[in-house]
């Protein structure tokens, strides 16, 4: 009979207290932010996190190095050192997608056409050439990032959603623009160097969106996880805010 230490059934009831723990932990940050409210049972999940994370969306992408690249004022070794940084976070939410933890709720937040780590990896290949996981450190921000969906795919959370949404919706959105400003600052011809931003023709890119908030609004969470996910959702682009500030050079 499964029980006592080390068994099935004891694993799963202490995923389920670290799960409970962490929701304890998160829905007191859904108090203190000003842009989160409870929802009604029937609130649609994409339009909660394009309206309660607006704020923060809008100062991350206007925050240190990313303000220098939307305005396309990029050097080479610095846009290294993003794409290092973004290659390790999303191995990290990839793998936590992926494990054979990972719930049927979670499940499909795995849209293979979406996943970037091989990309990103590909485009270092071509601007830094070999080497560039030791050339590039982790900053702390990045770190702080990992650890955190580590846990979160250790105790299965729903809170995953938040960080899928943060990351894929917005290389669907905004990095259509920075591909042709990467492209011209640092003197890219082709795909070589920007296929972290490729998903495929416009059509597609549109088809993607539209897939992946169907996908959002089609979740079985309740009203508590709603507000985990938008909190959460919050947290990632206030960690990309950290990160971009901290990648930004002195004097920049």
């Amino acid at each position: 009979m499964a029980g006592g230490d080390g068994s099935p059934r004891e694993g799963r009831r202490t995923v389920n207290l670290q799960r409970q723990q962490y929701a304890s932990e998160i829905s007191s940050q859904v108090r203190v932010y000003p842009g989160v409210r409870e929802p009604p049972l029937t609130a649609d999940l994409p339009q909660r996190l394009q309206r309660e994370t607006h704020d923060l969306h809008h100062q991350a992408e206007r925050t240190g190095l990313m303000a220098s690249l939307l305005s396309g004022r990029i050097a080479q070794p610095v846009y290294c050192a993003l794409l290092r940084n973004l290659h390790a976070l999303y191995e990290a939410l990839e793998l936590a997608l992926r494990q054979p933890l990972a719930s049927r709720l979670l499940a499909p937040l795995d849209m293979p056409a979406l996943s970037r780590s091989a990309s990103l990896a590909a485009d270092l290949d071509v601007i830094h050439g070999p080497g560039w996981a030791e050339a590039w450190p982790l900053q702390a921000a990045t770190s702080g990032y990992i650890a955190r969906l580590e846990h979160l795919g250790r105790i299965d959370s729903p809170a995953l959603v938040a960080h899928a949404y943060v990351r894929y919706l917005g290389d669907l959105h905004g990095g259509q623009l920075l591909r042709a400003r990467v492209a011209k600052g640092l003197g890219l011809t082709g795909e070589a160097g920007t296929r972290f931003y490729d998903f495929g023709p416009a059509d597609r890119v549109l088809a993607l969106r539209g897939a992946f908030r169907q996908m959002l609004a089609g979740l079985p969470l309740s009203a508590d996880d709603c507000s985990l996910v938008v909190a959460e959702a919050r947290w990632g682009f206030e960690q990309h805010r950290r990160l971009f500030e901290q990648l930004q050079p002195a004097g920049g």
